[in-house]
C-alpha cells in the first residue's frame, strides 16, 4: 500500500478513536491490530505477540516502578506536600510569595510525581483554597497551580524523559541531566511572571504575616532528608556511581528508609503505595508495548523513512520544522496526557528530526516542553479541566487567563534552548 495512503488511514483511526473516548493505550493497541490486518501482509499478525513482549523485556524500563514506587511513598508520607509549607513560610511575606511557594513546591511534587495532571490535582487541593483564603485572586492562584507541574517534568527523575530514553535508545542519565538547567531557568521565569503580576497587581497578591525566624530554621529539618534523597540519586547518576535504574532501586529504599524514620510509614501507606505502583507501572508498560506494535508496522510501511527523506528534499530550514513541529505537539497535548503522546508520536518525529542533524538529548527535552505546554493552553489544556474540579469559587476561565503569562513564559523557554542548545547539552556533557 501507498505510505501516503497508510499515514492517512492510521492517522484517521486515532483520530476517530480518541473523539469517542477511547484510553490512549487501547487506541494505540487497535490501531496497531488493525494495520497488521489491513495494511501489512497477511503472515504479519504472527508477530504481535513476540512484539508486545519485546516491547517491556528491557532493563531500561525497570527503572520505571521503582521511581513511580519512590514518588508514591514520598507523596503518600506526605514528606513531598512539606516541601510547599517550608517554602511558604519562608516565601509567604513576600509580595506575591505564596505564587513564589507554589511554583517551588509544584515543581518539586511534580518531579516526585513525575506526573503534571497529578501534581494540579494534588496542588489544587492543597495550596489553592489556601490561597484563596489570604486574599489571592483565583486567576493568579489556579493559574500558578496548572503551570506549576510543567516544571516537575523537566526536574529529574522523569517518566516522559525515561519513556523518550526507552523508545529513542537516548540514555536515561544525560536525559536527566539534560532537563535540569532548563527546569532551573523555568523556576525563574516562574518566579519572574509573579513578580511582575504582584507588581501591576498588588491587591492580587497580599502579603502573608512574617513567621520568627526561629521557626522558619527548624522547618527547614522537615525537607531536608528528602532534598538529600534526590541529590544522591541525580548526583550518584552524575558521578556515574550508579545507573539510572540502579539510582532509581537506591531512590525508593531511601524513600522507605525516610519513611519510617520519621514515623510516616505504615503498612496501610506500604500497601498502597505498591498498589499504586502497579497500577502507574501496568499502565505505562500497556501504552509502550502497544506502541511497540505500532512502531513495527509503521517501520514496516517505511513511513520514517518517507518522512525523513520528503523533509530533506522540502528546503524547509531545520527553524521551520521545529515550529511545525511544536505547533502540532502543543496541539496534541491538549487532547493527550504527556506519556501517552510521547509514545504515541516519537518512532515517527525522532527519525524525522533527526535526519536533520538535530541531537536526540536535545530533541526530547525539546517535545517534553512541547507537550507541558499542551496541558495548559487555552481552551483545552487538560490540566484546566482537571483544576476546575477542585472545590473553590475559581472558573474555568479563570484558570485560563491566569496560565497565560506562563504559557507566554514556557515558549520563551523554548525558544531559549533553540538559541542556546548548549543549556540542554553543556551538563551531560560533563558527566
Amino acid at each position: 500500500m501507498d505510505p501516503v495512503i497508510a499515514i492517512g488511514i492510521l492517522a484517521g483511526l486515532i483520530l476517530i478513536a480518541l473523539a469517542i473516548g477511547m484510553r490512549v493505550a487501547f487506541v494505540i493497541l487497535m490501531v496497531s491490530i488493525a494495520g497488521l490486518f489491513l495494511l501489512l501482509d497477511p503472515a504479519q499478525p504472527q508477530i504481535l505477540g513476540r512484539q508486545l513482549w519485546h516491547a517491556t523485556f528491557s532493563y531500561i524500563l525497570t527503572c520505571v516502578p521503582l521511581f513511580v514506587l519512590m514518588a508514591e511513598i514520598l507523596v503518600r508520607t506526605g514528606i513531598s506536600g512539606q516541601a510547599y509549607g517550608v517554602a511558604l513560610q519562608w516565601l509567604g511575606p513576600l509580595r506575591g510569595g505564596a505564587a513564589h511557594a507554589t511554583v517551588l513546591g509544584s515543581a518539586v511534587f511534580a518531579a516526585m510525581s513525575g506526573s503534571s495532571i497529578a501534581n494540579a490535582a494534588a496542588m489544587g487541593a492543597i495550596a489553592g483554597p489556601q490561597m484563596t483564603k489570604v486574599g489571592y485572586s483565583p486567576k493568579l492562584a489556579f493559574g500558578t497551580i496548572a503551570a506549576g507541574g510543567m516544571l516537575g517534568i523537566l526536574i529529574p527523575p522523569s517518566t516522559a524523559l525515561i519513556i523518550y530514553g526507552s523508545l529513542t535508545n537516548e540514555s536515561i542519565g544525560h536525559l536527566f541531566m539534560a532537563g535540569v538547567i532548563p527546569g532551573l531557568i523555568g523556576v525563574a521565569l516562574f518566579f519572574a511572571v509573579v513578580a511582575i503580576w504582584s507588581y501591576i497587581r498588588p491587591q492580587d497578591a497580599p502579603t502573608l504575616p512574617r513567621v520568627p525566624w526561629r521557626e522558619r530554621l527548624t522547618s527547614l529539618s522537615s525537607v531536608i532528608p528528602a532534598v538529600l534523597l534526590i541529590v544522591s540519586v541525580l548526583g550518584g547518576i552524575y558521578k556515574g556511581i550508579f545507573s539510572p535504574t540502579e539510582a532509581a532501586g537506591v531512590g525508593a529504599f531511601l524513600a522507605i528508609v525516610l519513611g519510617t524514620v520519621q514515623g510516616r510509614m505504615s503498612r496501610a501507606v506500604l500497601r498502597a503505595s505498591l498498589q499504586s505502583t502497579v497500577q502507574v507501572t501496568v499502565m505505562i508498560m500497556f501504552i509502550i508495548a502497544a506502541a511497540n506494535v505500532l512502531t513495527y508496522v509503521i517501520g514496516f510501511l517505511q513511513i520514517p523513512a518517507l518522512l525523513s527523506q520528503q523533509v530533506l528534499e522540502s528546503g524547509l530550514s531545520v527553524l521551520a520544522i521545529l515550529i511545525f513541529v511544536g505547533i502540532l505537539f502543543i496541539i496534541l497535548g491538549c487532547f493527550v496526557e504527556s506519556v501517552s503522546l510521547i509514545v504515541l508520536t516519537v518512532p515517527v518525529v525522532y527519525p524525522m528530526v533527526s535526519a536533520l542533524g538535530v541531537d536526540g538529548m536535545w530533541l526530547g527535552i525539546f517535545l517534553v516542553l512541547l507537550v507541558e505546554i499542551g496541558l495548559i493552553t487555552p481552551p483545552l489544556g487538560m490540566n484546566l479541566f482537571v483544576l476546575q474540579k477542585v472545590p473553590g469559587d475559581q472558573t474555568f476561565g479563570d484558570i485560563a487567563a491566569g496560565a497565560v503569562p506562563y504559557l507566554v513564559a514556557m515558549i520563551m523557554l523554548v525558544g531559549l534552548i533553540i538559541a542556546f542548545p548548549s543549556i540542554v547539552t553543556w551538563l551531560p556533557s560533563r558527566m
